[in-house]
Parts: structure tokens; sequence; C-alpha cells
């Protein structure tokens, strides 16, 4: 099926979900389900960002689909990194209080790489406002999906095909605290199963460990809301690029989200980690996402929730991101 089509019918599928929910919103935290694109990095043990749940018994149900693109050329002195491609993520997620503070969540993901639709619109985008196309239209000389890394004169990672296969298990648990009812905080433990293949960018091969703490605050008038996390994974290998890998890295969230107008908030979010490799590109270096979001109440129980993100700094993960996101929660 044409990319495109398959976003469509993903989007499609959500609505249809909506349309069977029965009225919802979510609480807070309320996280944009931001990952870095970059599938050099998904693979890696990135934990989910929090959802805690306060009362026993208490669940939440989560559908996402991500949509990235990039077109770049990324190299130091030794090792260069040739990437044309679009890569979707899509994920569906469970949390369950199985005791009052304590929740834990499991998440199944699906990958696909290939030859996508946002090249086009992204250029045309670019036009618009006086951007550089950068190695867009044919600047880089090849024929996406292209994905090729160089060591040392030796090429360690070749993908010239498309490919879809599973994306890892997400599993956390996390213990909550509330102080007051404008004050959320927690620590979670994360863990990611490889259920995918290194050769297609769909995994790394191994597991990974991860601990995180966040706070959320509610503040003037209860009205906005932000959030911030940081946090340590540990990855177990690196089958991906062994001879660059580290064995982890470090990673901080923070986000800042609008009182509602006409059943909308608008939220910035920016998202970060240091580097899973070492003396390489940009590309596989240290990377941030900034995303600017929309949040839309379906009654007191759901929320539909739309984000698009840019790579800041540039050229360190893919170029655009789009997501799209259904949490329903329980009555």
């Amino acid at each position: 099926m044409n990319p495109a089509l398959r976003f469509a019918a993903g989007v499609a599928c959500a609505g249809l979900a909506l349309l069977r929910a029965t009225s919802a919103h979510a609480e807070s935290p309320d996280w944009l389900p931001v990952r870095d694109a970059n599938p050099f990095v998904l693979g890696n043990g990135l934990p989910l960002l929090p959802e805690p749940l306060t009362r026993s018994g208490d669940w939440r149900f989560d559908a996402s689909l991500a949509e990235a693109n990039s077109q770049l050329l990324s190299a130091t002195a030794h090792d260069t990194l040739t990437y044309a491609a679009e890569t979707r993520e899509s994920r569906l997620a469970f949390s369950y209080a199985f005791a009052d503070d304590w929740s834990a969540r499991a998440s199944l993901g699906a990958y696909w790489i290939g030859v996508g639709f946002l090249d086009r619109p992204i250029q045309h985008f670019h036009d618009l406002i006086g951007a550089p196309q950068g190695y867009r239209g044919g600047r880089l000389g090849v024929k996406p999906p292209y994905v090729r890394v160089d060591i040392d004169g030796r090429t360690a990672f070749f993908l010239d095909r498309p490919h879809t296969g599973a994306a890892p298990l997400l599993l956390d648990v996390t213990r909550s605290f509330e102080p007051s009812p404008a004050q959320t905080y927690g620590i979670a433990a994360s863990l990611s199963v490889p259920l995918g293949s290194a050769r297609d960018l769909s995994d790394n091969g191994h597991s990974a460990i991860a601990l995180s703490a966040f706070g959320d605050w509610r503040f003037w008038h209860d009205a906005w809301q932000a959030g911030a996390r940081v946090g340590y994974v540990h990855d177990n290998g690196n089958d991906l690029l062994p001879t660059l890998a580290r064995h982890g890295a470090a990673f901080g969230d923070a986000y800042v989200r609008t009182p509602e107008l006409w059943g909308w908030r608008a939220q910035l979010q920016y998202d970060l980690h240091s580097g899973f490799y070492r003396d390489a590109p940009n590309f596989l270096a240290d990377a941030g996402v900034l995303t600017l979001g929309l949040t839309h109440a379906l009654g007191e129980r759901a929320e539909l929730q739309f984000g698009v993100s840019e790579d800041v700094p540039i050229a360190h993960t893919q170029d655009v991101a789009f997501t799209v996101a259904l949490r329903i929660a329980a009555p």
C-alpha cells in the first residue's frame, strides 16, 4: 500500500476508535508522545514519556503514529553517513494502576522505512518560507530509501530497500507522588526488549534499561501546565554500529502547555539526549527534538493530539516529524 494511504488509514482507524469511545479527558501529566525518530536511536531504549496513574484500578490506552523524513549527508574526518528515507513508528500502549500511586505500562510498536510522501511537501514549505533545501530534490545523488555509514573507508551499515518490522517492546513501572493537587512527581524504571532486526533499522538487537525522575506542575490558577524529566538509559549492546556505540546515554525532556481555548490547548515540548555513538557524525551524536503540538479534548476522558517536530540542533536527527495520537483514560 502507498505510504500516504497507510498513514491515512492509520488516522482513520484512530477516528473510528474515537467514535466508539465514551466521553473522556486524560489527566496530567500530559506529554506529547514524541520519540527521536532517528532509526539509529529508536531501538536504543529511550523510554516513553511519563503517564502516571494515581488511583488503583485506573487504566489508560494510547495509540500513536509518527512519520518522519530526512535527506542529509553527515561526516567527520573518518566517518560518513548518507541518509535519505522516510520512517514511520506506530505504537499501542496500555497503562494500569495496580496500586495507589503505582502503575505499569506495556507498549508494542511497528516500524517502517522506505519512500514516503513527506519529501515534496517539505520542499514546498521550505520554498514558501525561503529556507534552504539542503540535500532535498535529488541533491544527495541517491534514490530513497538509502542509508549508508562508512567508517574509515569501510561500509559498516547499508540499506537501500524498504523494510517493515517490529519495534522494541517497551515496559515501565512508575511510582508517583502528589504532595498537592497542583504537583506530581515520580520515578520510573523502564525496559526495552528487542523484537525487530538491526539489519532493517527496526531495532539495535539488544535490550536496554532506563531510570528516570519527573515532575509536573500546574500554575496560574491551574490554567497552565509544565513538566520536566531527566534520566539515563543503559544499552546491553548495539548491533547497528558496534564499533561506535556507547553503553548508554542521558536524556531530558520539558514541556509547557497553555490554557484551553475552544477545546484546544497548545503545547511546546523539547526532548533531548546525549550521543549513543562516540566520535560520530552529527546524525549519530547528541540530538534534540522541538515539537509544537495541539491537544483537543474529546469529552472528559479522551484527547486527540497532534505534533510537528523539528531537529534542534539541525541535522542531528530526522529533519521533520509529524505525530498524531489518541489517549483514552478510565471512567
